[in-house]
C-alpha cells in the first residue's frame, strides 16, 4: 500500500476522503444511559468537538459546542425552556440547533430566528445514541435485529483505544492473530484455549461485507470449533450474528463498532443481544477461568499481556497511532486484512464519484 492510500483510508476529519465517507452513515456517539438532563457533555467524534445534551422532554441534541452570541461553551448551560440555555446571557437552543429564546433582546424581536447552531440528527436504538453527521437528509436508519428486537436483553460496554480506527479494523478478519496473540500460555493461563492452534479459514467478500469462517480442532475427536466474523462498512464488526426470532437455539449476537474519535483515537461500542428462550434469560455467566497475576510489558506504554484487551492494545497501539502500511509485508494469512481494506477503499471511492457508499438503504 502506498502512502496516499494509507492517508485516504485513515484520516477522518471534515473534508477528508474517509471522513466524508463515514459521515454518510449513521454512527454511534454515546451510550444512552451516559447522557441525562442534568449534565450536558462535550464529545469528540470524527475529529469534531460537539455538545451532546438531553432536553427535559428526553430528546437528544448533538450540536456545535459554543454559543454563537459570545462564544461561551454550552457545556455549562442549563437544560430548560425546551433546550439548553447558555450560562452567560441565557440564549436557548433546541435539539435542532434553533435559537428559541434571547432574554436580553427586545420583546417581539426576530433576531433569534437568524441564529442557528450546527446540529446533527440523532436517534436512539439498542441503548446507543446515533448521529448522522453528513450532508443533506439522513438515510434510513439500519434496523439491525440486534438493535431493535424486544424479545431479549442487551449488554453494552465500551473502551477507548489510542490508535486509528483502521488499526482495529485490520484486526477483525485476522484469525491467525487469535492463536498467536491470545492462544498462548501467559503466567500459566491461556485466555482462549479454543484457539490454541492456527485455523484453516476461508475469506468471502462482496460489495457489502467481507467475512471469514475459521475451523479448529474441537474439544473431542470428530468435532471442530467454527468461528465466523464479518466486517460491514464503515465500522461494524459482527463476531457472532445470533439467531433469528423464534429460533429454538436462541443464540446471542456479539457486535462492535470501531468509532473514530479522531485520527489517533478510537472508541469501541460493544453490544451483545441475548434472545429469551422460553421466556427466560440466556445471558451467559462470566467464564470462571483462573486470573493470572498481571504481566506488564513495554518501555514507554505498558500493557497487561495476560488479558485479551491488553494483548490487542499492545499489538494495535504498538503499530503506531496510525500504522505505516507502506512498510508491511503481507502474506497469504493476511487475505482477510486485504479484503477489509479493499472494501473500505471502495466505499470511499464511491463517495468520491458522487455515489452512495455500500450499505445505504
Amino acid at each position: 500500500m502506498d502512502a496516499q492510500e494509507n492517508e485516504t483510508m485513515t484520516r477522518v476529519g471534515p473534508g477528508t476522503p474517509a471522513g466524508e465517507t463515514l459521515r454518510r452513515y449513521w454512527l454511534p456517539v454515546l451510550f444512552s444511559d451516559e447522557i441525562n438532563s442534568e449534565q450536558p457533555k462535550i464529545v469528540r467524534r470524527l475529529a469534531e468537538d460537539l455538545l451532546l445534551f438531553r432536553d427535559e422532554f428526553g430528546r437528544v441534541g448533538l450540536t456545535e459546542p459554543t454559543c454563537p452570541h459570545r462564544g461561551t461553551s454550552l457545556e455549562y448551560g442549563w437544560i430548560e425552556a425546551g433546550g439548553i440555555r447558555c450560562c452567560y446571557h441565557g440564549w436557548v437552543y433546541d435539539v435542532n440547533g434553533r435559537c428559541i429564546d434571547q432574554p436580553g433582546e427586545p420583546s417581539g424581536s426576530n433576531f433569534k430566528d437568524k441564529i442557528k447552531l450546527k446540529a446533527y440528527p440523532t436517534r436512539e436504538h439498542g441503548g446507543i445514541v446515533w448521529a448522522y453527521m453528513g450532508p443533506g437528509e439522513p438515510p434510513p436508519f439500519p434496523r439491525y435485529d440486534f438493535l431493535v428486537r424486544d424479545d431479549g436483553e442487551r449488554t453494552l460496554n465500551g473502551y477507548l483505544r489510542e490508535c486509528n480506527f483502521m488499526n482495529q479494523l485490520d484486526n477483525c478478519l485476522d484469525p491467525v492473530h487469535a492463536t498467536i496473540l491470545h492462544g498462548r500460555d501467559v503466567n500459566g493461563v491461556r485466555q482462549n484455549p479454543e484457539r490454541a492452534e492456527s485455523p484453516e479459514f476461508e475469506v468471502l467478500a462482496d460489495d457489502l461485507f467481507a467475512s471469514y469462517v475459521a475451523r479448529r480442532q474441537g474439544p473431542e475427536p470428530g468435532k471442530e470449533w467454527h468461528r465466523e466474523v464479518s466486517y460491514t462498512p464503515p465500522i461494524l464488526v459482527v463476531h457472532d450474528g445470533g439467531s433469528l426470532p423464534d429460533d429454538s437455539n436462541a443464540y446471542f449476537a456479539d457486535v462492535a463498532w470501531r468509532m473514530p474519535v479522531d485520527d489517533c483515537n478510537t472508541y469501541s461500542f460493544i453490544l451483545k443481544f441475548y434472545p429469551f428462550k422460553d421466556g427466560q434469560s440466556t445471558i451467559r455467566p462470566a467464564r470462571n477461568s483462573p486470573k493470572p497475576p498481571p504481566l506488564m510489558r513495554g518501555t514507554h506504554l505498558k500493557f497487561d499481556m495476560t488479558t485479551v484487551n491488553g494483548q490487542d492494545a499492545a499489538a494495535q497501539i504498538g503499530q503506531g497511532r496510525i500504522a505505516d502500511r507502506t512498510a508491511e509485508h503481507l502474506g497469504f494469512s493476511d487475505r482477510g486484512v486485504i479484503q477489509v481494506r479493499k472494501l473500505w477503499l471502495s466505499a470511499i471511492q464511491a463517495v468520491q464519484r458522487g455515489d452512495d457508499p455500500p450499505g445505504i438503504l
